[in-house]
């Protein structure tokens, strides 16, 4: 059996965060620079395991955890930018993009930040806005499906993304007893 090809790599803590301080300023998109980053930090655990307990390798990740926490904190900045946008369009396209690959925890938690930095009219318009929307929705996939009390978005031409979104919106903003 013969030995794979291997190479050594020698990470310093503080070229690492020069390194990502660099990749932040220089980022387009956010979320593919926060995807970046938790590759590498997965890559250095995975790779760096001989080094794991080190002083040495403590200091490496805590240099990129930090990093790696700047980038999620300006992506939920991103989203809640979005998501605002999305609510005071009444934009049901823009608010699935937020929605669909936040956990529902994390949607919840953007979603409380722009509410706050919604006027009332817009909350307003916003919770008349879902309920309609809803109510359209369900109508229209219950007429598509042929089936008393079930619902078929697909052959109704409604993207279940897009009614997810909705009824997380609905269910904060018109919350039933």
């Amino acid at each position: 059996m013969t030995d794979s090809p291997s190479i050594n790599i020698k990470i310093d803590s503080a070229e690492l965060e020069k390194f990502c301080q660099k990749l932040l300023k220089r980022s387009r998109d956010i979320t593919k620079t926060h995807d970046a980053l938790i590759t590498l930090e997965s890559f250095i655990a995975i790779f760096g395991q001989a080094s794991h307990g080190t002083r040495e390798y403590q200091a490496i990740e805590s240099t990129i955890k930090a990093i790696t926490e700047i980038s999620r904190q300006q992506l939920l900045e991103k989203n809640t930018r979005d998501l605002i946008r999305a609510l005071k369009q009444c934009n049901v396209v823009a608010l699935a993009a937020v929605h669909t690959p936040l956990s529902r925890n994390g949607f919840y938690q953007i979603l409380q930040t722009a509410i706050a930095e919604l006027s009332d009219d817009d909350i307003r318009l916003v919770m008349v806005w879902s309920a309609n929307w809803l109510k359209e929705a369900r109508q229209l996939a219950e007429e598509a499906s042929g089936y008393p009390d079930a619902m078929d978005f697909k052959k109704a031409g409604i993207s279940i993304e897009e009614f997810h979104a909705m009824s997380d919106i609905d269910r904060v903003l018109n919350p039933k007893d």
